[in-house]
């Protein structure tokens, strides 16, 4: 009787341990409005299609934006993002952890990685995940409460942060802290943050990001408006 009994127990094991562990489903990011002309290619292809406003975005797509346009997306519940003009972003991993297989089961965590590979993006953030973008030459942990800006271009790669606080990790250094009110630029000239307040570009940085941020929020709420109850 015990060869039975061992594999009974090795089965209730195992059926506990995924229980612990729970399950990972990926989701879609969906866009909001698209100004201009972009265009994205799914994971795997080559062939960019037309981006328009209702279009899902899974894990693996290329995101293209031409000269003169704008993309306002939703990541995840909480992330929201506005892709610049000439810019192109990857979206690396958008995810749920959940504690069991059940849809009335709390999410344990959520998950977003994306890459912007040139251009700019902004960034608000008022939810609670793993965030992350990477960049040319850092890759940036998104704090909640966070509105932030990152800008690539054919020297330097800059990132601001307008509200909140975020972590920039460079290729070549160590983490630092980014507040409220400061950016940094990669490859880095000097040892700190630098007040956008003192920096004329700076500061028009921050009341674009802030226009940017209204408008995700109404696009956001109009978006919500429509979903069924």
């Amino acid at each position: 009787m015990a060869r039975p009994f061992s594999v009974f127990a090795l089965v209730v094991a195992l059926a506990l341990s995924g229980c612990w562990e729970g399950t990972s489903r990926s989701v879609s990011g969906t866009v909001l409005s698209v100004q201009g002309e972009a265009g994205f290619a799914p994971e795997g292809s080559t062939a960019f299609q037309p981006t328009r406003a209702g279009d899902y975005l899974r894990a693996g797509s290329i995101v293209h934006t031409a000269k003169g346009a704008q993309l306002y997306l939703i990541l995840i519940p909480g992330a929201l993002a506005q892709v610049s003009a000439d810019s192109e972003l990857k979206i690396e991993e958008l995810a749920l952890r959940k504690d069991g297989n059940e849809t009335g089961d709390a999410v344990r965590e959520r998950v977003a990685r994306i890459e912007l590979r040139r251009g700019g993006i902004v960034v608000l953030f008022e939810g609670a995940a793993r965030f992350t973008i990477a960049a040319r030459e850092v890759t940036i942990n998104v704090l909640p409460s966070c509105l932030l800006r990152l800008d690539i271009d054919e020297k330097r790669t800059r990132a601001t942060c307008v509200r909140g606080r975020f972590y920039a990790t460079p290729s070549n250094g160590q983490v630092v802290a980014v507040d409220s009110g400061y950016f940094r630029e990669w490859p880095a000239e000097g040892g700190a943050a630098v007040s956008a307040a003192e920096d004329e570009r700076g500061q028009r940085d921050i009341m674009a990001t802030l226009e940017a941020a209204r408008k995700l929020q109404e696009l956001a709420a109009a978006q919500r408006d429509r979903l069924p109850f």
